[in-house]
């Protein structure tokens, strides 16, 4: 399962730099196609509505590079697949685990982007004496291969280190988190802070808050 995840993290991936088509690099396409994949329909599109919720407050704007939720994404597929987890109190535990390689995801993409200054300047040169029409395709080609490249191996890496701890503490404590009692409910009204943030309202974040403390106030503290 963690090599068909990196192989399709690699491929989603292109959708976000390389070859631009609609939403397909959004969360919610990525767990329609894993559900398809898989037969898991239902947990996979609530993983997927959670990190859609999640970082819905981040917009892709000038020089800006957003998480990259495809990465976050197709690990917490990947794991909740590989380990049979179907209790939202468990797989909560993946999806902050997983939520780190989105930005591990951006720090990729950036240095990829800095290491094509070299194409820059050759495609600058090509256009002053176009003396090759191959050359821009060649340019195109060899930066999705690097692009394609780098996110098989880095999602590789991460994932299977990621593999690696959930194993030894499942073995280790077969019933850890069980006892939680979280439901995807839950799980999405904390996701949904994103969307809140994305209102730029200090009015909501103070509502939010008072929101927050009253909840707080009647659950711990009942008697008063």
């Amino acid at each position: 399962m963690v090599r068909h995840g990196r192989f399709f993290f690699a491929l989603f991936s292109q959708f976000r730099s390389s070859l631009t088509i609609g939403l397909l690099e959004r969360p919610l396409v990525v767990g329609f196609f894993w559900g398809a994949a898989t037969g898991e329909y239902t947990t996979s599109l609530y993983i997927a509505i959670f990190f859609e919720l999640f970082w819905l407050d981040l917009i892709p704007a000038g020089a800006y590079i957003p998480p990259q939720l495809t990465a976050a994404t197709f690990s917490a597929l990947a794991l909740t697949t590989w380990f049979g987890l179907d209790q939202p109190s468990r797989i909560m535990f993946v999806l902050f685990a997983s939520m780190p390689l989105a930005w591990i995801g951006t720090k990729v993409e950036g240095w990829l982007r800095e290491r094509e200054q070299g194409s820059y300047n050759a495609l600058l040169n090509w256009a002053r004496t176009p003396d090759s029409k191959n050359l821009p395709g060649a340019l195109i080609l060899r930066s999705m291969a690097k692009g394609l490249f780098m996110s098989w191996a880095t999602f590789l890496v991460a994932v299977l280190i990621l593999k690696q701890g959930f194993e030894l503490v499942f073995s280790a404590y077969p019933t850890i988190f069980s006892h939680l009692g979280v439901t995807w409910a839950h799980l999405w009204v904390a996701a949904s802070l994103g969307g809140l943030m994305a209102l730029r309202l200090k009015r909501a974040y103070v509502i939010l808050a008072t929101g927050v403390i009253l909840f707080a106030l009647y659950r711990f503290l009942p008697t008063l």
